[in-house]
């Protein structure tokens, strides 16, 4: 399917033109006949969405979509007509990208087609979740209450991305604070110790030997190892997006000490929280199933998803796959169950959600707790032992100007 842009004239002479999703230009040509124009010229229109000049489309930040989304829910809940609240949203957005796009699926409403229809066209800025959201809206009358529900997804997505920086924020500053150190005293400090001691003939220790080896490496060849450093981050992380390597690294990941938990919770809690809104929404349990595992961020927490899909489509219910997974806890499967029972999965999933995401809170907290004295000896023991390396051979001199002359240097 593309998009053509249509140029006609009604009855009485008039110039019309509009836009038209079709296979080819003979469908629209028949389209146009049939809305009772005569067809004049008919062009493809490139999608703003898809690569132009060889360019990818620019992405929408996360906190502009939250803001659209609460708008767009606010307009039509105020009964604003959909067309009018298109192009308010559209004059409102503070990204240029975002404005684009709503001001294209804007034409595509007035043209007749759907609005989750126009939004898939933007795959790059609308997730599949906001479109299978309006879609089941729309299908089911209730388009206004699916904007909420958006808005809340999108609303509770940003608090657990900014509670997920939250934990790893102090480790990264705190490791590359270190890296910084040993760089710098490596590169600059040391070099000034080895002329001092090399004039002055001393006997050095063997640590005190061993790292001003080290030293006088990374000053002749600090190009290579930040290249092989640099190589080998790029391609750790394209072994870990790779078909091959994503089941291995993710399987890593939430086996980690002091992480794994974290991370597995996060991927629970993310899934959980789509099911929950798509379900309660009125989408097909196996259509939000697909949807929470896209989302997972997990590939051992994806795969138990994928599989709970096929169990369902066989006709068991979600929480025997679930439970026969082994990847979730005992606390999500009995809520599960009981969402079944009572005919309110979506609702027991919600708040499965939101007992995770303060439960992400909590781990958060006591993991930045446990991760301060470690940090602090790790970064201590390094600069200790360089300290103690650089100045071991001025002890050892002090000492032997003490015993007189004739004294031996320590080894």
């Amino acid at each position: 399917m593309a998009t053509f842009r249509y140029r006609a004239r009604d009855n009485s002479g008039a110039l019309v033109q509009g836009t038209l999703v079709a296979d080819n230009v003979r469908l629209v040509k028949l389209k146009v006949t049939e809305m009772g124009y005569f067809p004049v010229s008919v062009e493809a229109v490139k999608e703003r969405g898809e690569k132009a000049l060889g360019v990818l489309p620019r992405r929408v930040r996360h906190d502009d979509l939250v803001v659209f989304s609460w708008q767009f829910a606010a307009m039509m809940g105020a009964g604003i007509p959909l067309i009018p609240c298109l192009g308010a949203l559209r004059d409102q957005t503070e990204s240029p990208e975002l404005a684009r796009a709503i001001g294209e699926i804007r034409q595509r409403v007035q043209d007749g087609q759907s609005l989750s229809g126009s939004m898939s066209k933007f795959p790059h800025i609308f997730s599949n979740i906001m479109i299978s959201l309006i879609r089941a809206g729309e299908s089911g009358g209730f388009l206004e209450l699916s904007l909420e529900r958006i808005a809340i997804q999108m609303d509770k997505d940003a608090e657990l991305r900014q509670k997920v920086r939250s934990a790893f924020v102090y480790p990264v500053l705190v490791i590359g604070l270190a890296v910084l150190i040993v760089a710098f005293v490596l590169l600059f400090v040391i070099p000034v110790f080895s002329q001092v001691y090399q004039s002055a003939g001393l006997d050095l220790p063997g640590t005190t030997n061993a790292l001003m080896s080290i030293s006088n490496f990374f000053v002749s060849f600090w190009w290579a190892v930040a290249l092989v450093i640099f190589g080998a981050v790029l391609g750790v992380r394209a072994w870990a997006r790779s078909e091959r390597g994503r089941p291995k690294a993710d399987t890593l990941k939430i086996k980690a000490p002091m992480f794994g938990v974290l991370i597995r919770k996060i991927a629970i809690a993310r899934s959980i929280r789509v099911l929950g809104t798509l379900v309660s929404t009125g989408v097909p349990l196996v259509q939000a199933l697909e949807d929470a595992a896209r989302v997972a961020g997990n590939y051992v927490v994806e795969t138990a998803l994928r599989l709970a899909i096929v169990r369902v489509t066989e006709g068991d219910k979600l929480a025997d796959p679930m439970q026969q997974s082994g990847e979730f806890p005992a606390m999500v499967i009995q809520m599960v169950a009981a969402g079944e029972e009572s005919g309110d999965l979506g609702g027991m999933m919600n708040k499965v959600a939101d007992f995770y995401d303060r439960d992400i809170e909590y781990t958060v907290k006591r993991l930045t707790t446990a991760m301060e004295p470690l940090l602090t000896i790790v970064l201590g023991a390094i600069v200790g032992f360089v300290a103690i390396a650089m100045y071991m051979p001025i002890f050892n001199l002090t000492a032997l100007l003490k015993q007189g002359p004739g004294a031996t240097p320590a080894p």
